[in-house]
């Protein structure tokens, strides 16, 4: 143990040291050409340091990189806290030089003596395949596992500069030989290095074309580094569970083939975007039992598509998957012969394999599961991958028959379904009043059962049937425009004329907002939705409580009338894959199929909903909380039938724990999207997901994670959830600006529903995008172009914003400031400092660089200032340290925004008159926005109004440039000053808007001006 602490002493020094120390023992890996330089030696003589840096490398590229003792070592990392430079010309003594003194100047912000530092120069790496970080151990989640996040682009810096870059995570168990050669090679390059050194390790590397490794740097991983001498005891515990999961994914065989299965936890049926990625028990078999278990095949079936009597979802761990060759088979017409049919199987496997970030696309870009605009050019890529020109035909006519007759007997299919659903409702409307009140748990514990078993036999499959119709629907509403019929723009309107539950829903909740309807009548409606459609720990609407409506909102633009595609070009494009079928009719099917998968969703999840309610019944006579219930399953409950009532209690709280125990147990192993084979149980890349954008809009706005913000206001937000759940419906009440999510596909509930209300939206971001989205606070959302990224930032500023006069209640005075101040410049990427009202020296505020005033509003001016008196409270200090301020900045060149009532005092200080609560010839009530005309744009912006005190139009002091007006009032309701760099608002930014993207101007407004004044 001494030996190998004195050997891990010496190796680790500052990065050059280590380098150099490494570079003699290691023989897995190698080290660039290297020189280290002490600043002290440098500083002596530049010049001959750096021809003689030129004759080492010969005029090669070098790296100029930091290695400092304040990096690097066991008590800090500071990872890119110290310069370090690339691609530096070694044959130009200036560009070294220069290169040289920014990694030293970068010392002098922390290291008081920098004489004994080092600079560490080395050939700059070529022909590299794959450069990134890798850490040997996952210290956030004390795991087993190595962590690598890599670019292989041919950057080398482009993962540690934080700009880029992939993730792969692989269990330490990992045999080497399941490896590609690149990681194969890499890790046996940081065994080597782990065996010499024997502590977690931060090493960054590069693999070049020939698969060698080259290693950058080694560090210690210092934070949470833990000296557990159990760790490796409850790392083999941890081993043994990684195991135990490819022996389940061993023991899955498919009935097609008889072969291991591919799994996709997005895919078809996905129950990622449905039940998460971990769902409790519960959840995961009210979900097994009404749909995957055999709703999902039995829809289908009558279609036309193939039969297939087994499971479509698996659990691996405590995740939940689905079977891709399921899928796929099931897809297939039942009139393509069986050989033919698993030829596609095996087609679509070698697709999704070579993309698998289409796993959650599978209907639109992997298989043919319908014919459309586009099936017969699409399907031409079969002849280049071993498909006859005959089986090509059978396969574009069976899709075509199967699909013209769908849609030529959808309102027989339909009335049917809807007879079933009918079925089902008095099916539960009997059971709800019979068992709502039930004191027995057998009795409940069997009409559960029942109920369930009704929900899989008259509303699933139906259900099914019908996504499956909404799905065609869709595909032709796409095809049409990648064939050339119509644009998206024409799709886009199509869409907004669909009129879901959805639009019912919004009606209704204004008109309970605005008393029309009664809660019990909004309830008996509405009341079974639930934010966790299977989740029995989340409230139905029954149980939540709403907060109405209030205020004025007022959207941008009405719900678009239905105005459907022009007809005449749709009957061409119907006649041109010899569709039979009038232009009314097809447009009847694609908007009814659509507005039905809808309808028979929510009628369905009404029994659901009632079924969870029982479920809770269940728990209250059994006194289990419904947390505990979310550990049972519906097979847990079937098996409770056998049992007395005293038996009941007993064995559903065993299951239980034993539940609760595996998921504790198991919750903790990484598990990716897609499985193709059982090496993905233990080699984990986080594939970054290629979002659905819904409308081609382009919109900016403040995020609201409703993860972590609950209670946050969402009107003109960009609304964050993980799962595109039908239970978010209240949502679209708010006044949203976009939405997205990270689980959910193109033809997913929330993704008709943004359609539907023209909602600008990125469905199913996968986790890497959510997770850089969630890190946002103002955002771009650009959906015509497929970019999410931060909004128009000024960061990097530093603003002085003033304070209110205040006394607190032991008669002491204070500052006050509205929070919503700080927030509306945080978006803006800085936060301004507020300035006392009581500071003596002024000249102190700006010891350091100030780039901005902020002039806050609240409160009357002096009455001198009016004209006419007034009595209300005033704010002397205040008074005297504003004047200080704008004078000082007007003096220095300093920008300045100002508010309301700073907007009124800069105008009176220079000159200008102000009205106190004039009579207006257009009332201008507090907190209900009105239009002003900008003068230099031309055009009418909405703002809100807080404020009875007025700036007349001949009343604006001469230095001053009317920007805004409220042409009804003839009033000034901006103005400002190119040379003084002012900019004065009488309305406030800060404060909510009533009318959606009316803040987004305002925003403009001032950032405009920012990026004007401030360089």
């Amino acid at each position: 143990m001494e030996k190998n602490n004195n050997l891990k002493n010496e190796i680790i020094s500052t990065k050059a040291n280590t380098l150099k120390a490494l570079e003699k023992i290691i023989t897995k890996a190698f080290i660039e050409e290297m020189l280290i330089i002490v600043v002290e030696d440098y500083v002596k003589n530049k010049r001959e340091v750096a021809l003689n840096i030129g004759k080492k490398f010969k005029g090669a590229k070098i790296v100029v990189r930091s290695s400092s003792t304040n990096e690097d070592c066991y008590k800090k990392s500071n990872a890119g806290h110290y310069t370090s430079l690339l691609d530096v010309d070694s044959s130009n003594v200036t560009s070294v030089i220069n290169a040289i003194d920014d990694v030293i100047a970068s010392y002098s912000s922390d290291i008081d003596d920098i004489s004994n530092q080092q600079v560490l120069i080395q050939h700059q790496a070529v022909d590299v395949a794959y450069s990134g970080v890798l850490f040997t151990y996952d210290i956030q989640g004390q795991r087993p596992y190595y962590l690598i996040n890599y670019d292989d682009s041919g950057s080398t810096d482009s993962v540690t500069s934080g700009i880029g870059g992939k993730t792969l995570w692989i269990a330490r168990n990992t045999r080497l030989n399941e490896l590609d050669v690149e990681w194969c090679n890499l890790l046996t390059a940081v065994n080597e290095i782990e065996e010499l050194l024997k502590i977690p390790l931060d090493i960054e590397f590069a693999i070049n074309k020939k698969n060698e490794v080259i290693i950058f740097q080694v560090r210690p991983l210092v934070a949470n580094f833990s000296k557990n001498k159990k760790a490796s005891e409850s790392f083999n515990v941890f081993y043994d569970k990684i195991n135990n999961l490819k022996n389940d994914y061993r023991n899955i065989k498919n009935i097609i083939d008889g072969n291991y299965m591919m799994f996709s936890d997005m895919a078809f049926w996905n129950p990622s975007e449905i039940i998460g990625t971990s769902p409790r028990t519960l959840d995961y078999s009210l979900y097994r039992f009404i749909i995957t278990s055999k709703a999902w095949n039995e829809g289908l079936v009558p279609m036309g598509y193939r039969r297939l009597d087994d499971e479509l979802m698996y659990k691996i761990g405590v995740k939940p998957y689905i079977s891709l060759e399921y899928s796929f088979y099931s897809l297939i017409p039942a009139k393509i012969d069986e050989e033919l049919a698993q030829k596609l199987v095996s087609f679509y496997s070698s697709k999704l394999k070579k993309d698998v970030t289409a796993h959650d696309k599978i209907e639109f870009e992997i298989v043919y599961s319908s014919y459309d605009f586009n099936t017969y050019l699409r399907t031409t890529e079969l002849l280049d991958y071993g498909f006859s020109s005959s089986e090509r035909k059978q396969i574009a006519e069976a899709l075509k028959e199967l699909t013209f007759n769908n849609v030529s007997n959808y309102n027989e299919i339909s009335v049917n379904d809807t007879g079933d659903i009918k079925k089902l409702e008095s099916i539960r409307k009997r059971i709800k009043d019979r068992y709502e009140n039930c004191s027995n748990p057998q009795e409940l514990i069997k009409v559960i059962i029942e109920l369930l078993e009704n929900i899989r036999r008259f509303g699933t499959p139906q259900f099914t049937r019908q996504a499956r119709m909404a799905f065609i629907a869709r595909s032709f509403c796409s095809s049409l425009v990648a064939s050339g019929w119509f644009v998206q723009e024409d799709i886009d309107n199509f869409m907004k004329g669909i009129s879901t539950v959805s639009s019912d829903f919004e009606k209704d909740y204004q008109e309970y907002s605005a008393g029309e309807m009664t809660r019990d009548d909004f309830n008996s409606k509405y009341g079974h939705l639930r934010s966790g459609t299977y989740d029995i720990r989340t409230d139905s609407y029954n149980q939540m409580v709403f907060r109405p409506v209030t205020g004025t909102y007022k959207p941008q633009k009405e719900k678009a009338i239905k105005t459907g595609l022009n007809e005449e070009i749709l009957a061409k494009a119907l006649l041109s894959i010899d569709f039979d079928i009038p232009a009314k009719d097809f447009i009847r099917f694609m908007t009814t199929a659509i507005e039905s998968r809808e309808y028979f969703k929510f009628e369905f999840t009404k029994s659901l909903s009632l079924a969870i309610d029982l479920i809770q019944s269940l728990g209250k006579i059994l006194n289990i909380d419904r947390n505990d219930l979310s550990w049972i399953s519906v097979e847990d409950l079937e098996d409770c039938r056998r049992l007395g009532i005293k038996e009941i209690e007993a064995f559903l709280k065993n299951v239980i724990k034993q539940n609760q125990d595996y998921y504790n147990e198991y919750s903790n192993i990484i598990l990716p999207d897609v499985i193709l084979n059982e090496t993905g149980i233990s080699v984990i890349p986080v594939n970054k997901a290629r979002p659905n954008f819904i409308t081609s809009k382009k919109v900016e706005g403040e995020v609201v994670n409703l993860e972590h913000e609950t209670d946050e206001d969402l009107m003109d937000k960009i609304v964050m959830i993980p799962k595109a759940d039908p239970g978010y419906e209240w949502i679209f009440t708010k006044g949203i600006k976009g939405f997205i999510t990270k689980y959910g596909g193109m033809a997913s509930h929330m993704a008709i529903r943004c359609a539907e209300f023209e909602i600008p939206a990125a469905i199913g971001c996968g986790e890497k995008i959510y997770n850089y989205a969630s890190g946002i606070n103002y955002m771009e959302l650009d959906c015509a172009n497929g970019i999410i990224k931060e909004g128009i930032q000024c960061e990097d500023l530093r603003a002085l914003i003033t304070q209110r006069e205040g006394i607190n209640q032991y008669g002491d005075p204070t500052d006050v400031l509205e929070a919503a101040y700080i927030r509306f410049y945080e978006l803006l990427g800085f936060i301004p400092q507020p300035a006392s009202n009581y500071v003596k020296n002024v000249g102190k505020l700006f010891e350091r660089q100030c780039d901005l005033l902020i002039v806050a509003g609240g409160g009357a001016l002096p009455v001198k200032y009016y004209d006419r008196s007034h009595n209300e409270e005033l704010q002397p200090h205040r008074d005297i340290m504003e004047d200080k301020l704008i004078k000082h900045c007007i003096g220095e060149g300093i920008p300045i925004i100002a508010t309301c009532r700073g907007m009124q005092y800069l105008n009176v200080l220079f000159g200008g008159k102000l009205l106190y609560h004039p009579t207006l010839e257009s009332d201008r009530p507090r907190g209900v926005d009105h239009k002003v005309y900008l003068v230099e744009e031309n055009r009418e912006i909405w703002v809100n109004n807080f404020h009875q005190d007025v700036v007349p139009a001949d009343g604006l002091a001469p230095c001053f440039k009317p920007l805004a007006i409220d042409r009804e009032n003839n009033t000034i309701e901006a103005f400002g000053s190119d040379e003084m760099k002012i900019l004065a608002l009488q309305w406030h930014p800060e404060r909510k808007f009533a009318t959606a993207n009316a803040l987004e101007d305002t925003r403009r407004l001032v950032i405009n001006f920012i990026q004007r004044h401030i360089k």
